[in-house]
């Protein structure tokens, strides 16, 4: 997310301290694996099935790639000046890793793009730009016929990138998506629940929203789940099983878990004292939540605690 805008939605969260690893793997003793640099400023994470954690840089405007069993990362995508990568989606179906992306040498251009690229090499593949005049690609998702979603935060809209198209098209707005209060930053975290849905989140106003994907691929009427207790400044989101979800709330600085049933859902902390954290990704290990610290990146006075990281937490079994 850009200072601009985020910036307003956003107080930093307390120091670390209530990560837990996860209990039901005892061969692998890793509880956080670390970023490179100084300035990498992580925002989107992602994961393959093998393990594998992916991350964009804010600060340096690369990729990172954490290989199962490491602590440390290697640098897949290089870096670029005043480039920033936010949410990012693992499609092995056709080998590509999903970006959101922003560079801020473009303007008057759109600087706001959707970027593929190789996920066996790193290569970019092509980079489409958001629809529109003023747009931000915050977070993504793939569906099972390799249709991609994006949410833009500026345009509060979902856009939409058809399997082998090359242009973005707007698939869903609502007023429910319009912001609180004027430049309040809306839709952000976004998941496709594998079968013929998506969930999306408002930061602004902390709704979790459902959206059918219908027959003809169009979007549905968007339908809000009220969630007990709300939840506050919602990022990162994750389809987890047949009726959960993980929310990542970023001024909090919590994990949580949120359970669907009856036109509702039930929110269960899961860990908290994360200092903004920005999305997670899930593995067989358990979910891998982002600390990004950005606000330091965008003029809140202090430094980051080095290196930044990815924690593992628990996730509880589904009940019967």
């Amino acid at each position: 997310m850009r200072a601009s805008r985020w910036m307003s939605v956003v107080t930093l969260a307390a120091t670390l301290s209530a990560c837990e690893p996860f209990p039901e793997d005892p061969d692998s003793g890793l509880t956080e694996v670390q970023w490179p640099g100084e300035d990498f400023y992580p925002e989107g994470i992602a994961s393959a099935k093998d393990g594998t954690l992916y991350a964009g840089s804010l600060g340096t405007g690369a990729i990172a790639r954490v290989k199962p069993g490491a602590l440390g990362a290697e640098v897949f995508v290089p870096g670029r000046a005043a480039f920033g990568v936010y949410g990012l989606a693992v499609d092995e179906a056709h080998d590509t890793l999903w970006a959101c992306t922003y560079d801020d040498l473009l303007p008057p251009a759109q600087p706001s793009h959707l970027a593929a690229y190789v996920l066996s090499t790193g290569a970019q593949k092509f980079s489409h730009p958001m629809p529109g005049e003023s747009t931000f690609c915050n977070d993504l998702t793939v569906d099972a016929a390799g249709n991609v979603y994006a949410t833009d935060s500026y345009a509060n809209t979902i856009v939409r990138l058809a399997a082998g198209g090359t242009e973005l098209t707007t698939w869903a707005s609502d007023d429910a998506f319009a912001p609180s209060e004027p430049g309040a930053f809306t839709l952000n975290g976004i998941a496709y629940d594998g079968a013929s849905r998506l969930y999306v989140v408002k930061s602004d106003t902390g709704t979790l929203f459902s959206i059918d994907i219908q027959p003809d691929g169009s979007a549905a009427t968007p339908v809000i789940i009220p969630v007990t207790p709300a939840l506050e400044t919602p990022d990162g989101l994750e389809w987890v099983d047949s009726q959960r979800l993980l929310v990542v709330e970023n001024s909090p600085g919590r994990a949580s878990m949120v359970t669907l049933g009856e036109g509702a859902g039930a929110k269960e902390v899961l860990a908290t004292g994360f200092v903004e954290p920005t999305a997670a990704a899930l593995t067989k290990d358990g979910a891998w939540v982002l600390e990004s610290q950005m606000g330091f990146l965008f003029g809140t006075p202090g430094t980051p605690a080095l290196p930044f990281r990815a924690y593992r937490i628990a996730v509880p079994p589904l009940l019967p």
